[in-house]
C-alpha cells in the first residue's frame, strides 16, 4: 500500500512580507496548485490515502474560493482518502467541523481517534496525551501529530511533543507537522518519525527543497522516502564582497554566487566582508540585476565598513565632525563602530538601519 504524508501548506497565507501584491497573489495560487498536483499524482499512482498533519490552511478565515476548491478536490477523488489533523494555524477549520463531510475525508479531534485502513491503523489527536495512547502491538500503526519536538525539561507550549514519551507505544511511523523542513528521527527500534516539511517555501526561513513523504508498506514495515514537488525553491546565498574594485566587479561576484540557481526560483543574497570606509555600492542597481534573472531577488547587506577614527580626528569636514562626536559619546566601542558605519552609508546615499 502507498500513502502520502504532507503538512504545513498554509493555504491562503498572505505572502506579502517579501513579494509585491501581484506576485503574492501568484504565489498563493501556485501553492494551491501544488496541492492539487499532489492529489492528482496520488490518484494516478494508486496511492491509497494522503495524510495531512496540520496547517493545511494559514488561519481559520480562509476565502470561500479556497474552501470550495479544496472540498471539490477531495470530493472529485473518491478513491483517494484524506486523513486530516488540524494544526495550530487551522484548528476549528471547516474540514473538521463540516456537517456534510465527503465520505473520503477522515478527521481527528482532541482525543485519540483511530481508523482501520487496509493494512494500517491510522491514529491521531489534536491534543495528544502519550499516557492515554493505546495501540494494538500486532497492527501496523501510523500516528499523526502536529507540534514541535522538545527534549528535556523547560517551558512547555501547547504544541510541544516529547519523542521520549512515545517510546514503546507500538508505533511504526509517526507523521508529523509543524516544522517546515523534511526532518526524520528515530523514536525507538520500531518507530521512525518524520516532519514532512511544507510543499512550497513561502519565505527565506523556508529555503531548500520542499515536498512530501511517500510511504510504502512492506510486510511488517513502513518504508519512507522524501519526494520534492515544489514549483519554486527559495535560496539564501552569501557573497563576500571584500575589497571589491567597482560596481561591475560587484555584479560579477553576485552573478557568480547565484549561477547554479534556476531562474524560476527566489533568491536572497547576503553581502559579507569588510570594506574601506569610502566604498560605494548601489544596492538598488544590484537588486535590479538579480531581479532580471530570477522570479524574485533581494539583497541583505551585512558587510562592514572598516572605520579608523584617527583618520578623521583633525579632518575639517562633515565626516570628521560626525566621527569625533560619535567617538566622544558614551556608546560602547561596538555601538560606536555601528553608528559610524550607518552614518557613512547615509552620507553615501544608501539605506541604513541600526
Amino acid at each position: 500500500m502507498k500513502l502520502i504524508h504532507c503538512a504545513d501548506l498554509h493555504l491562503d497565507s498572505p505572502m506579502e512580507s517579501n513579494l509585491s501584491a501581484d506576485k503574492a497573489r501568484e504565489r498563493k495560487a501556485e501553492i494551491l496548485s501544488t496541492f492539487a498536483k499532489l492529489v492528482r499524482l496520488a490518484d494516478e499512482n494508486q496511492v491509497a490515502a494522503i495524510l495531512i498533519s496540520g496547517d493545511l490552511f494559514d488561519h481559520n478565515h480562509i476565502t470561500k474560493k479556497t474552501e470550495t476548491y479544496v472540498l471539490d478536490l477531495i470530493s472529485s477523488h473518491p478513491n483517494l482518502y484524506f486523513f486530516y489533523l488540524a494544526g495550530n494555524h487551522d484548528k476549528g477549520n471547516l474540514l473538521r467541523d463540516l456537517a456534510d463531510k465527503p465520505e473520503n475525508l477522515c478527521v481527528f479531534d482532541d482525543g485519540w481517534k483511530s481508523y482501520s485502513f487496509g493494512e494500517v491503523t491510522i491514529t491521531g489527536s489534536e491534543k495528544p496525551d502519550p499516557d492515554t495512547l493505546s495501540l494494538d502491538p500486532n497492527a501496523l500503526n501510523i500516528v499523526m501529530l502536529h507540534g514541535q519536538e522538545r527534549a528535556g525539561a523547560g517551558k512547555k507550549n501547547p504544541d510541544d511533543i516529547r519523542f521520549a514519551a512515545f517510546k514503546g507505544k507500538h508505533i511504526d511511523y509517526m507523521a508529523l507537522g509543524h516544522l517546515h523542513d523534511f526532518r526524520p528521527a528515530s523514536i525507538d527500534e520500531r518507530c521512525t518519525a518524520c516532519y514532512a516539511g511544507c510543499l512550497e517555501g513561502r519565505g527565506f526561513d523556508e529555503c531548500g527543497q520542499k515536498g512530501y513523504v511517500l510511504l510504502e508498506t512492506e510486510g511488517r514495515r513502513i518504508r519512507h522516502r522524501f519526494v520534492p514537488i515544489a514549483r519554486r525553491t527559495l535560496h539564501t546565498v552569501e557573497c563576500d564582497i571584500s575589497d571589491f574594485t567597482s560596481q561591475l566587479d560587484l555584479e560579477t561576484r553576485l552573478l557568480r554566487a547565484t549561477a547554479e540557481i534556476p531562474s524560476s526560483d527566489l533568491v536572497k543574497v547576503v553581502l559579507k566582508g569588510s570594506l574601506p570606509a569610502e566604498s560605494q555600492k548601489d544596492l538598488a542597481h544590484l537588486t535590479g540585476v538579480l531581479a532580471e534573472r530570477f522570479y524574485f531577488a533581494k539583497i541583505q547587506d551585512k558587510s562592514r565598513l572598516i572605520i579608523r577614527p584617527e583618520d578623521y580626528r583633525y579632518a575639517v569636514s562633515l565626516k570628521g565632525e560626525f566621527v569625533r562626536r560619535v567617538m566622544e559619546s558614551n556608546l560602547s566601542e561596538a555601538e560606536k563602530e555601528r553608528v559610524i558605519a550607518c552614518g557613512f552609508r547615509a552620507l553615501l546615499g544608501e539605506e541604513v538601519g541600526l
